[in-house]
C-alpha cells in the first residue's frame, strides 16, 4: 500500500450508531462494532442509498491522536426517515484519497489506516469513512484539502 487515487464525492448523509472514540483506545472501536452488530434499531433503517456498511470518522477533536465520532451504519436518501435513537451526519462535497484495504479484516483495514496516519496527506479532518464493500474489501476515503 503506497498510492492513493484521488476522487472527489457529492454530499452525502449517513445514519447509524456514533460514539465518541479514540485511536489510542482500540478497544472502544471493537465494542461499538460488536454493539452495531447486535443492535437491531440500525437494522430498521429505511431509505439506503447504498446497502453497504459504512464507518464514518467525523467531529474530530485534532487529528488522528485525538478523540473522534464513530458513526457505524449507512449511506441514506436525504430525505429518509431514521429510527429513534440513531444520528444522522451530513457529510460535505469533498475530496478523497481513497485506498482500498483488501484481506483478513479488521487487520488490513487497521494497516491500511496506519499507511494513512504516517502518510504525507494533507488531511482534512472534516470526515472520513470506510465502505464495506464485499467480504475482506474495505475501501477508505481519507478527506483532503485541494
Amino acid at each position: 500500500m503506497n498510492s492513493a487515487e484521488r476522487i472527489e464525492l457529492p454530499a452525502r448523509r449517513f445514519a447509524g450508531l456514533a460514539a465518541r472514540v479514540s485511536n489510542g483506545q482500540p478497544e472502544l472501536i471493537g465494542d461499538h462494532w460488536r454493539r452495531f452488530q447486535a443492535d437491531e434499531t440500525v437494522t430498521r433503517i429505511t431509505d439506503k442509498a447504498n446497502p453497504n456498511v459504512f464507518a464514518v470518522y467525523t467531529e474530530y477533536e485534532s487529528d488522528y491522536t485525538g478523540e473522534y465520532t464513530l458513526l457505524i451504519g449507512y449511506s441514506v436518501a436525504a430525505d429518509a426517515v431514521v429510527p429513534g435513537g440513531l444520528r444522522v451526519i451530513d457529510v460535505p462535497a469533498q475530496q478523497y484519497a481513497v485506498i482500498l484495504a483488501t484481506g483478513e479484516q479488521p487487520q488490513a483495514t487497521w494497516a491500511a489506516w496506519q499507511w494513512v496516519w504516517a502518510s504525507a496527506l494533507n488531511r482534512a479532518y472534516t470526515a472520513d469513512f470506510d465502505e464495506y464493500i464485499a467480504p475482506g474489501d474495505v475501501r477508505l476515503h481519507v478527506a483532503v484539502r485541494s
